[in-house]
């Protein structure tokens, strides 16, 4: 398979009955309470085009960093133009199935998400592995999945928060977004 642009994503997101349905949820469930911490109040109006100082992900719109995501469009352009859907059909696809976050029970599926679409897969699966006391070898094999029923929401929050903890210990330029990242965390958490 060659590379994925854009509209693939879409397709993806929308590939048999199960998965739009899912795809759905996601949106609904997951993606919308993810958005506030990206800069998105409300998607019908729009994501917010933005560039932090210190942010390894440059510009981001609807938490879509281009650097790191710069292939899946045509240009800067393209990039700037991403609508609401396929924006979630990015985050689904990337994201919420690459890490099996449908395996998790219901209350842990939005902690565990936000987490990859903040840190990144690995880090979010790793975190994940740890709390379902298998190796933390950042891939979900069969012996992961079997225990991803057991993962709780409060192990998840409690880890993510002692690896950003790490990360500013290790580099002291990442404590500007400290704050924020535990405020996001805690936010996530308090959804019910």
């Amino acid at each position: 398979m060659g590379k994925l642009l854009v509209q693939d994503y879409v397709r993806l997101a929308k590939a048999n009955p199960t998965i739009e349905k899912e795809f759905e949820y996601f949106k609904e469930a997951i993606f919308n309470k993810t958005l506030v911490w990206e800069g998105v109040s409300n998607p019908k109006t729009g994501g917010n085009l933005h560039n932090v100082a210190g942010d390894s992900g440059g510009w981001t719109l609807w938490g879509i960093a281009y650097n790191s995501n710069s292939g899946l469009f045509k240009n800067f352009d393209d990039f700037k133009d991403t609508t609401y859907e396929e924006a979630a059909a990015i985050a689904y696809t990337k994201y919420y199935r690459a890490i099996n976050a449908f395996i998790l029970p219901l209350e842990a599926r939005l902690m565990y998400f936000d987490t990859a679409y903040n840190m990144g897969n690995m880090r979010a699966i790793k975190i994940m592995q740890g709390c379902a006391g298998v190796p933390q070898d950042g891939l979900i094999g069969p012996v992961t999945r079997e225990k991803m029923q057991y993962v709780t929401e409060e192990c998840l929050f409690n880890s993510r928060n002692t690896t950003y903890n790490n990360l500013v210990r290790a580099n002291i330029k990442l404590s500007k977004f400290f704050k924020g990242w535990l405020n996001r965390s805690l936010a996530i958490y308090k959804i019910k």
